[in-house]
């Protein structure tokens, strides 16, 4: 962490935040000039605020070597703009005698702008001028590693594509921890939007996190919802897994009944009752930040830094006892754990894919997701594999929750053109076939009567051409069925054009879209109106 001048209070808990440290906050409008209670602001760790007011003070010198040192951390640390980061950084460090964490954060600031060769030379830098790194952050020779894993990894972008899922669920502020249940039906997330009411100001100046839901509608998602009282609190409640079925939800809280503890939440017909807190072989004197039940509600995945474990946050698994306890936990091992932090576990809808984040491996930075094997029978792993570019980036990667069908996921992250802060993106992979749809088309005449084509002897004389609308290809040429007297069109999601033809004659062409998404229902009835000319 830098230490060149105040060190932001981040890591103390919320609570001692609410009941021993008061936050400061500017008043509405207002920006503070004053020097000193600019370092206040930095020191409370609300950065966006400390933004606003270090700009004013560098609008009477912008070359301020204190002043952009603090900023240019501030920007680092903020979902704003990273490359105002190194701007103010690179100012900073102009002084001979500037703090060598400039020269550690001005790294990482590379890093978070894909200027890997510029980081490495900086992180370099920075171990030439220090004897002792601080023991919370993570040293400059990781990241030396993890930009020479970028170099690699970054040209080897795997094939799929992310897709902003939009307003309807993203908001300008933090929207993270996406997790939806195996149809892709229900979205849960955590936010700290500002309708976080009843609710504190958490240190980042933003709103405590709380726990919303979208639901589907098959068309679009619903407008979401925040989860009642019974999950969420005036503190922080932050959704960390979600069953394949999407009826037990689970909770990292840090409120008045736990700091860094996991809860459990089982739906009782429509609503989930009242989160507990899972017991003592779970939760510890420590950190335990994540967790994620397995399909069949057997096997509990979880991340902590219990003594005994290969360094940071680790990941434990047990099994559900007869009892409905939990087992005493089995450390993932050496395949899974890393001397960095290893986080957020989540095991697929197959019961079998294993995805997890860790700092370790051959991270490109921060936080990526990695995938492997889960094997019940002899309760091992498969050695990992790192998900690639552009699912993981050098920002934190941390969480990810698939559909059934293994083509479909859903993450969080700060990229260019988004809401606001942290926004949820869904994935597609392309290599992973997409869902096929039966269009039962049946024809109408004006009246809305259906038309008998088989009983008229003319079947022959109707059909329908359907073309991809991008490059007008036909994808093919359908006849009615003489079992059922419609068209049975199968065709994956994609944009097409109907063309209807009678007596080789074009009646009517109509475009229609098939989402390209988990299926809710594979059979799609579409009714088609002659049209007289």
């Amino acid at each position: 962490m830098t230490n060149y001048i105040l060190k932001p209070l981040i890591g103390i808990s919320l609570l001692l935040n609410f009941f021993i440290t008061p936050l400061i906050l500017a008043q509405s409008g207002s920006v503070f000039t004053d020097a000193k209670k600019t370092r206040e602001v930095f020191a409370s760790g609300n950065m966006h605020e400390a933004i606003r007011h270090l700009n004013e003070l560098l609008k009477i010198d912008r070359n301020d070597k204190e002043y952009n040192a603090l900023i240019g951390y501030a920007y680092l640390t903020t979902n704003i703009d990273k490359s105002k980061a190194v701007e103010h950084l690179e100012r900073a460090i102009q002084n001979r005698n500037s703090d060598p964490y400039l020269h550690y954060d001005l790294g990482r600031a590379y890093m978070l702008c894909y200027r890997f060769d510029d980081a490495i030379k900086s992180f370099n830098e920075f171990l030439k001028k220090v004897t002792k790194e601080d023991e919370g952050d993570l040293p400059a020779k990781r990241y030396i590693e993890m930009c020479e894993n970028a170099k690699i990894l970054i040209p080897l972008r795997v094939n799929v594509s992310i897709q902003n899922v939009g307003e309807d669920i993203n908001s300008e502020f933090p929207d993270f921890n996406p997790y939806i249940d195996e149809d892709e039906a229900t979205l849960y997330f955590s936010t700290k939007r500002d309708k976080n009411r009843p609710a504190v100001t958490d240190i980042d100046g933003f709103k405590t996190s709380d726990i919303y839901v979208a639901e589907y509608n098959g068309d679009t998602w619903d407008k979401v919802k925040k989860l009642p009282n019974t999950i969420n609190s005036a503190y922080i409640e932050d959704i960390v897994g979600l069953s394949a079925d999407g009826q037990t939800i689970l909770i990292c809280v840090n409120n008045q009944y736990g700091i860094d503890d996991l809860f459990i939440s089982t739906k009782l017909k429509k609503n989930f009752q009242r989160s507990e807190r899972l017991g003592f072989t779970v939760n510890t004197d420590g950190r335990e930040m994540a967790a994620m039940i397995s399909p069949d509600g057997n096997w509990l995945f979880f991340s902590s830094d219990a003594p005994g474990g290969f360094g940071g946050l680790d990941i434990y698994y047990s099994r559900k006892l007869p009892n409905g306890d939990w087992s005493f936990p089995f450390n993932a091992g050496n395949i899974i754990n890393t001397q960095y932090e290893d986080n957020f576990p989540y095991l697929a809808p197959d019961g079998s894919t294993f995805y997890f984040a860790s700092q370790g491996h051959n991270s490109i930075g921060g936080y990526d997701i990695f995938k492997c094997k889960w094997d019940e029978r002899t309760m091992s792993f498969s050695i990992p594999e790192n998900m690639g570019f552009p699912i993981n980036t050098p920002e934190d990667n941390k969480t990810i929750s698939v559909s059934k069908s293994g083509r479909y996921a859903y993450i969080s992250d700060f990229r260019e053109n988004g809401m606001g802060d942290l926004d949820i993106y869904k994935v597609s992979f392309l290599d992973v076939d997409p869902p096929y749809y039966v269009m039962n088309t049946k024809l109408y005449n004006a009246d809305s009567v259906a038309i008998e084509m088989n009983n008229s002897g003319t079947n022959e004389s109707y059909k329908i051409i359907v073309r991809d609308a991008g490059n007008k290809n036909i994808v093919g040429t359908y006849r009615p069925n003489i079992h059922n007297n419609q068209f049975s069109i199968v065709l994956h999601p994609g944009f097409y054009i109907f063309d209807l033809y009678i007596n080789d004659i074009e009646n009517q062409s109509f475009e229609y879209i098939i989402k390209d998404r988990e299926p809710l229902k594979t059979q799609i009835s579409l009714s088609v109106y002659i049209q007289n000319k």
